[in-house]
């Protein structure tokens, strides 16, 4: 008889692009800022700033049909799934110091309960941009 897996990895599958293009670029800040925690305006931003720039290479080699990742999601919507991902539990609250102030989910510091990884090798339908996002740091 199978039992349930441990970790999250079965979740990834079901993730809508946004969500996964946030979980992808907090997983990508772990690795670059060396840490194990970000929030979403960290994140919000890594992920903006890979959209533009997968938008700038590919308008200028002339390709027109880019898909939905391509398309930046105001920080409205990027928030509630970042939320999502909280409640599917792929996002852990760090420790909140300082008084225990609550910042909401936007300012709260979490950790990524996935690895970069763990990402590509979970996710059937990973866009090939979104793909390359976790290969190339």
């Amino acid at each position: 008889m199978l039992s349930a897996p441990d970790s999250k990895l079965h979740i990834l599958q079901g993730l809508s692009e946004l969500e996964l293009a946030l979980l992808i670029a907090a997983a990508r800040l772990d690795i670059i800022l060396d840490t194990d925690t970000c929030n979403f305006a960290m994140a919000y931003d890594e992920y903006s700033n890979l959209t533009s720039r997968y938008k700038i290479q590919t308008s200028s080699s002339g390709v027109t049909a880019l898909g939905a990742s391509a398309k930046v999601w105001g920080r409205d919507v990027a928030l509630g799934a970042w939320e999502r991902l909280a409640e599917y539990g792929l996002l852990v609250p760090a420790g909140i110091g300082g008084g225990g102030r609550d910042f909401g989910a936007g300012g709260r510091m979490w950790k990524i309960d996935v690895g970069l990884e763990e990402i590509t090798g979970s996710v059937d339908s990973l866009s090939g941009v979104m793909a390359k996002w976790c290969r190339e740091i």
